[in-house]
């Protein structure tokens, strides 16, 4: 999308500055040489490469809207995990529920606060619109909610008073053209509402090609070239529904930079498991990462942490400055986009680091019972495949599988089992308490498994219910967010 003079205008108004690259002497770079850092800059200092203009709507709507602020998503999840005693159970998808009279209070009073400030920030856009296309615009539709009143006695010195939850901003859009790719950008994202991990309004969003619109039989070859097995196909497809498609790009929220079909996420220091996919790619098919990363001015470390080239002074960034770099640069940010559509060998290194990492198959649990350690693995007790997308997607999505070892404790000592094997009989329960985002137990493409009716040991002290069987541990948690 070239710039109007139109938009320039409309830009100008409004204040924004468009990005001029300097041409600034470096030292000696560590990952770039002087030779390739000349030729990155120079490619992007090209007419048409980067262009900042406002979305198509501010045309005709005005370019000012109403966005949930990064200040009040962070005060959200504070007050949730401080206040409400939540921590490590905000589910990024959901609003947690009150559990008690004081909790539903609380909620209702920050309901109400939120309501006023989105009204107020859709005011306050509505009437900035105006201003900026010199013509009367339909008011927002909506009656005014109720003031909310000052934050609760019973709340003060629990957490600090909150900040606007909802703001007015000017989006922008970014479009980056790489020569044989062209993509648009927008920053600002919008977020449902509420949402606890906003972070970076400079941050943007493309779903990419999701998954969900795709057969088993299309993406089978991939994985296949990958090393996984059919059942492992069905499962990390099931888990990817909730993520991505191999070329989405997430810069806005606590992952700081997460790409890809599982949304693998850079992290504050500026590695993670992102890291790990570009350090594979980097050493599986050296040839095609220089392609699709160092020539437009990302690299990675050897031991997978980021590097950012600085676009505008020549510098490079590393870790967490590489994470600011690309959530600032979208031409940066973009270079995900481009590689997951143009090369295979980065959808397999998605899908190995994925195997790796976060399928839990292999992993090794342990807990206590009394003065002995029962230990063993996933596999031993988990044995079909929403068994596994349970885990996984709890793994994925918060680092660990949440209170397992806790349900699986009590668990072992309710049913007088022996050994960590015995736990398999109870695999319908277990998969029932740890479930997390989704129930993949109502997937009808994995394999389930089924309440075997195993009674409680005589000695257990537990009840049965009608069916002979006794009721399992209710859930205790379910892990940390992002």
């Amino acid at each position: 999308m070239m710039q109007t003079m139109g938009s320039l205008k409309l830009l100008g108004m409004m204040g924004v500055a468009l990005l001029v690259t300097p041409r600034i002497a470096i030292a000696q770079p560590s990952h770039f040489t002087p030779q390739e850092n000349r030729a990155i800059r120079a490619f992007w200092l090209q007419d048409g490469r980067y262009i900042v203009d406002l979305p198509e709507t501010a045309r005709s709507q005005g370019p000012w809207q109403a966005r949930q602020s990064p200040d009040g998503s962070t005060w959200l999840l504070n007050y949730y995990r401080t206040a409400r005693g939540q921590a490590g159970k905000v589910v990024p998808t959901q609003d947690p529920k009150a559990s008690d009279d004081l909790g539903k209070a609380w909620d209702a009073w920050v309901d109400a606060k939120y309501a006023w400030d989105e009204w107020q920030a859709g005011q306050d856009s509505w009437k900035k619109n105006q201003e900026a296309l010199k013509k009367s615009l339909v008011a927002p539709a909506g009656t005014m909610p109720p003031e909310p009143g000052p934050m609760p006695d019973s709340l003060k010195g629990i957490v600090a008073e909150p900040p606007a939850f909802v703001t007015p901003v000017m989006p922008k859009a970014h479009t980056l053209d790489y020569g044989d790719f062209k993509i648009t950008l927008q920053d600002h994202t919008k977020v449902r509402r509420k949402f606890a991990y906003y972070r970076f309004h400079e941050g943007v969003m493309d779903v990419g090609s999701p998954m969900r619109g795709q057969t088993i039989e299309q993406i089978k070859p991939l994985f296949t070239k990958a090393g996984l097995t059919e059942s492992q196909l069905r499962v990390m497809s099931a888990v990817s529904l909730l993520e991505g498609g191999f070329d989405s790009l997430n810069t806005y929220d606590t992952g700081f930079v997460s790409v890809g079909f599982i949304q693998f996420a850079s992290l504050r220091a500026g590695s993670g498991s992102l890291g790990a996919v570009m350090l594979r790619l980097k050493k599986d098919a050296p040839k095609e990462f220089e392609q699709h990363f160092r020539k437009f001015g990302l690299d990675v470390t050897g031991q997978g942490v980021m590097v950012a080239l600085d676009l505008a002074t020549g510098e490079e960034r590393v870790g967490p400055a590489a994470n600011e770099a690309i959530i600032r640069d979208k031409r940066l940010a973009g270079i995900f986009v481009r590689a997951a559509r143009k090369c295979d060998d980065f959808k397999i290194a998605q899908i190995r680091t994925a195997v790796d990492q976060y399928y839990p198959a292999g992993d090794s649990v342990s807990f206590k019972v009394g003065d002995q350690t029962i230990s063993g693995k996933i596999s031993d007790v988990f044995r079909s495949e929403a068994g596994m997308a349970t885990l996984m997607d709890r793994k994925v999505n918060t680092g660990g599988f949440g209170n397992l070892t806790e349900v699986m404790a009590e668990m072992f000592v309710t049913y007088g089992f022996e050994k960590f094997s015995d736990l398999a009989q109870l695999e319908f329960q277990l998969v029932r308490a740890m479930v997390y985002r989704k129930n993949y137990m109502e997937a009808s493409d994995l394999s389930r498994p089924r309440d075997l009716g195993i009674a409680v040991s005589r000695g257990s002290g537990g009840s049965r219910n009608d069916r002979g069987n006794a009721p399992p541990p209710p859930p205790k948690g379910s892990g940390k967010g992002k």
